[in-house]
Parts: C-alpha cells; sequence; structure tokens
C-alpha cells in the first residue's frame, strides 16, 4: 500500500463511520451524503482489502483489521488537526467543556460529590456525564473519545490506553452494628462460611476475588443474594444478618461494621484510565489531576 494512493479526506470518513457506528451518522458528522459515505467506504474496502465494517442491525460493526489500524489512523488524524492549528487554550472559569466519565456505582459515590464540589467552584459551566461502559467496549470508546476517562480494577491492556492506580483498599467482612459478629473479637474461617453472603456482579454467574481466594483454599462461602450494585446492600444489611465482603472505605462511608477477613486476598485496585491521544489536551490534564485529588481525599477521609 502506498499511501499516495490514498485520499487523506477517506480517513475522516473511516474514523467518523467507528465513532458513530453509523455510515448516516457519520454523514452528518462530516458533513456530506450517505450516498458519499457509502462511496467512501467503498474505496476504503478497496484500499485495505477489507470488509472493514459489518452491518449489524440498523449501525455496523468494526471488522478486526479496523480494530487494528483505528488507533494509528486517530493518531494520524490528531498530528495532522495540531499541525494545522494552535491548541486550542483552556480556562475552567469559563469553559462548557462535557467530560464522559465511565464508572460504576462504588466508584460514582466515593468520588463524585468530592469531585463536583471541586469542579463546580472551578469551573460551573462544565459538564459531566457518569455511565458505566462495560470492558468489551471501553478500549473502543477511549479511542473514539466517546469516554475521556474510566475507573475500573481491569483496565484495557492495549499500548495506547494509559492507566494509573489512583485507589486501593482492604477487603473486609462487612454487616450491621448491631451484628452478633459485633461482640467476636476475631471472625473464624468457619464463621466466615456459616455466614449468609451477598455478592456482586454485573455478570450473571461466575466467582468474585474472594471466591477466587476461598477457591485456592478449596472452600466455598454461601451466597444468598447476587446483585448488580454495592449501594443497594447497606439497606439490606441493616435490615438482616447477611453480610457482604467489600472494602473497609465502604463499610465506614456507610456507617457499618466489619471484621478482616480470615484468609489472605489481594487488595481492591482501581485505575484510572485514558487514551494516550488525550495526553497534551490541556482540558484532559486539567480534569485527571482532579480526579486524582478527588479519589484521594476519598481515600483519607474513610
Amino acid at each position: 500500500m502506498k499511501l499516495n494512493n490514498l485520499d487523506l479526506n477517506l480517513l475522516v470518513v473511516f474514523n467518523a463511520i467507528y465513532t458513530e457506528g453509523s455510515l448516516t451518522k457519520a454523514g452528518e458528522i462530516v458533513g456530506i451524503t450517505q450516498p458519499a459515505v457509502s462511496s467512501a467506504l467503498s474505496k476504503l474496502r478497496d484500499y485495505f482489502d477489507d470488509q472493514l465494517f459489518i452491518r449489524v442491525g440498523q449501525g455496523v460493526k468494526p471488522t478486526a483489521k479496523t480494530e487494528n489500524i483505528i488507533i494509528h489512523v486517530r493518531d494520524a488524524l490528531s498530528i495532522l488537526q495540531r499541525s494545522l492549528e494552535k491548541p486550542d487554550a483552556f480556562d475552567p472559569a469559563v469553559s462548557s467543556r462535557t467530560f464522559r466519565l465511565s464508572l460504576n456505582d462504588v466508584s460514582e459515590g466515593r468520588v463524585l460529590p468530592i469531585l463536583m464540589k471541586k469542579v463546580h467552584e472551578i469551573a460551573p459551566n462544565v459538564k459531566l456525564t457518569s455511565y458505566y461502559t462495560s470492558r468489551d467496549n471501553l478500549q473502543h470508546d477511549l479511542a473514539a473519545n466517546e469516554v475521556s476517562f474510566s475507573v475500573d480494577p481491569f483496565p484495557p491492556s492495549d499500548s495506547e490506553i494509559k492507566k494509573e492506580l489512583i485507589f486501593e483498599d482492604e477487603f473486609v467482612c462487612v454487616f450491621r452494628k448491631d451484628h452478633k459478629l459485633a461482640a467476636e473479637k476475631h471472625l473464624s474461617i468457619e464463621q466466615y462460611l456459616d455466614l449468609d453472603h451477598i455478592c456482586i456482579s454485573g455478570r450473571r454467574r461466575g466467582g468474585a476475588l474472594v471466591d477466587n481466594a476461598l477457591a485456592k483454599l478449596q472452600l466455598d462461602r454461601r451466597v444468598i443474594l447476587r446483585a448488580q450494585h454495592y449501594l443497594i446492600t447497606p439497606e439490606i444489611l441493616n435490615s438482616t444478618d447477611m453480610v457482604i465482603t467489600t472494602t473497609k472505605s465502604f463499610a465506614k462511608k456507610h456507617k457499618l461494621a466489619f471484621k478482616t477477613l480470615p484468609f489472605e486476598v489481594s487488595p481492591s485496585q482501581f485505575f484510572l484510565s485514558w487514551h494516550e491521544s488525550n495526553d497534551n489536551d490541556p482540558g484532559h490534564i486539567w480534569l485527571k489531576e482532579l480526579i486524582k485529588e478527588s479519589f484521594k481525599q476519598a481515600k483519607s477521609a474513610s
């Protein structure tokens, strides 16, 4: 393949189709008709000798080859854009920019109250959108700038995704303050296994980190409730004898009692992730530091 055989405008269309997942929406973004987008895609398919996008329902899905080259296409377009214009200055006091975060319910509860107080004081017109992006889609959404930052225990492994450990905490057994365990000096493994447990997972089946640790000991706990969100658990714990294995900071935040686990479990870790193409973006740098400060404050307050 020779670059002089490729119209670089086609790469703009290519990126728009990838980002929007639709030929019609890509045309709206680029400012051309849907037939023109189809024509551009046809030329791209000839050039790369690949389908590039497969129709799925009302939209299109990228092929493996597209996933392999989109990062480099986006980087090339970003470099070209920066060479044609001065970098945008970012003044938080007057900016009305929107940043998109991927957070689960625990991270939202842990950091958003602190983060939003800081943002509201420093940048009253800046907007944040928080929603959880599945791990299967996260790498794509970070590359397509659909997500500015993600916070997750398992960040994407792709080399273009930057990551930083942002929060670490000990797992403990958590229960209501007047639970019978509160009077115990220590929690034994026999007591732990005899309890009724809550397991929080976004998956329909499969164990959590604590279950993996128990499996190494050839042990298994009795899970009575499997649910999706941690923030529903304080009310359940306060009205039952059930327990949950989660972080010490979660227990303290929700004024719950806890005991040290009678077996070894790796600590809970959360990583802040972003795409390297945003490393020189002043607004991105500003928010990254604010997020890091907020998580540090959340940990010190627990």
